[in-house]
C-alpha cells in the first residue's frame, strides 16, 4: 500500500486530503471537530448522520500511517471502495467526522467505485510521528455510505501507531542523490538484498506481513501517461531478496528503488535509493 497540516493540526491534515478528493470531482472533505470545537453533524449527507436499519458491509475501508526513512516524513493514506456510492464519510474513533466524500452533478449520478487518497509528507520538524498521533489516535475509524442502489454501506478501517522499522537495502550499492549514482550496476543478474524488519521505529516487535519491491526509471518520455517503466512486485515476509529481470532495463539508466516493510495493520515504511546501469 506514498493528507497534511496544522493551523489545528488534525484540520490541515484533513484539509489537505481535500486537494486529493478534488482530482475527480469529488465536493470535499471536512475539518475534524474535536481539534475546532465545532460539530459538523448539519453538513454532513443525510446517509452519514442517520443511523442505518439493514446496512452492507463495505468491500474495502483501509486507513494507514505511511513513512519515508529515507526523507524522514510522514503521512497517511486512506481507501474506501465499493461497486458504486453517491457519499461517503469517515468517523474518527470518538464518533466525529473527519472526511466527506460527496460527488456533484453528472459524477453523483454516476456514483464513484472507490476513492483512494495520500496526504502531503511534510519533514519530521514540520509534523512528527507524535504530531500524527496526536491528530490521529489509535482506533476503529468508521466508514458510512449511500451505494448506487440506494443500500447503506458500513464499516471500519483498525488505524495503529505500529510503523516498521525501516528496510535496511544491502544490495545493490546506492547513493542518495540521482545525479550522482555512483559506478553502473550491472543489469544481468541484478537481485535486491535487504534486511528483514522484525520491530518499530519504536523497538517494540511487529508482524512483518510482507515487503514491496518498486523500481522506477527516474527519467521517461511519457509525463502525461502511464508507460513510465516501473517493476513493482509484492514479496512474501519470509523473503529478504527479489531479482530484477535484464529486460526491465535500459542502459546507461538511472532507476530509483524503493523498498517498503508491510506490517499486519497496513502500515508501511519506506527506503529509497538510486543507481545507474551499465
Amino acid at each position: 500500500m506514498t493528507v497534511t497540516k496544522r493551523m489545528n493540526r488534525t484540520g490541515r491534515l484533513i484539509a489537505v486530503m481535500a486537494v486529493a478528493a478534488s482530482a475527480v470531482g469529488v465536493a470535499g472533505l471536512v475539518g475534524n471537530g474535536v481539534a475546532s470545537g465545532e460539530d459538523d453533524g448539519d453538513e454532513l449527507p443525510d446517509v452519514c448522520r442517520n443511523r442505518p436499519r439493514r446496512p452492507v458491509e463495505i468491500a474495502t475501508a483501509k486507513l494507514i500511517i505511511e513513512f519515508n526513512s529515507t526523507d524522514d516524513d510522514i503521512g497517511v493514506h486512506g481507501a474506501f471502495d465499493d461497486h458504486g456510492w453517491s457519499e461517503l464519510c469517515v468517523f474518527a474513533p470518538n464518533g466525529r467526522p473527519i472526511a466527506v466524500f460527496d460527488p456533484q452533478g453528472r459524477l453523483d449520478d454516476l456514483t464513484m467505485a472507490g476513492v483512494f487518497f495520500e496526504s502531503r509528507e511534510p519533514p519530521a520538524e514540520e509534523f512528527s510521528m507524535e504530531d500524527l498521533a496526536a491528530a490521529f489516535p489509535e482506533g476503529e475509524y468508521k466508514v458510512r455510505a449511500r451505494s448506487f442502489d440506494g443500500r447503506t454501506l458500513v464499516g471500519s478501517a483498525t488505524f495503529t501507531h505500529d510503523v516498521p522499522a525501516p528496510p535496511v537495502i544491502t544490495a545493490p550499492e546506492l547513493a542518495d542523490d540521482p545525479t550522482q549514482p555512483g559506478s553502473p550496476v550491472a543489469r544481468d543478474g541484478l537481485v535486491v538484498d535487504w534486511e528483514p524488519v522484525t520491530e518499530t521505529i519504536d523497538g517494540a516487535p511487529v508482524t512483518t506481513t510482507g515487503y514491496e519491491v518498486i523500481v522506477t526509471k527516474e527519467d521517461h518520455d511519457d509525463p502525461h501517461g502511464f508507460s513510465r517503466p516501473v517493476y513493482d512486485v509484492h514479496v512474501p515476509a519470509a523473503l529478504d531478496s527479489l531479482s530484477v529481470p535484464a529486460e526491465f532495463f535500459e542502459p546507461d539508466t538511472v532507476y530509483e528503488l524503493e523498498v517498503l516493510a508491510l506490517e499486519e495493520s497496513g502500515n508501511q515504511t519506506i527506503t529509497v535509493g538510486f543507481f545507474v546501469t551499465d
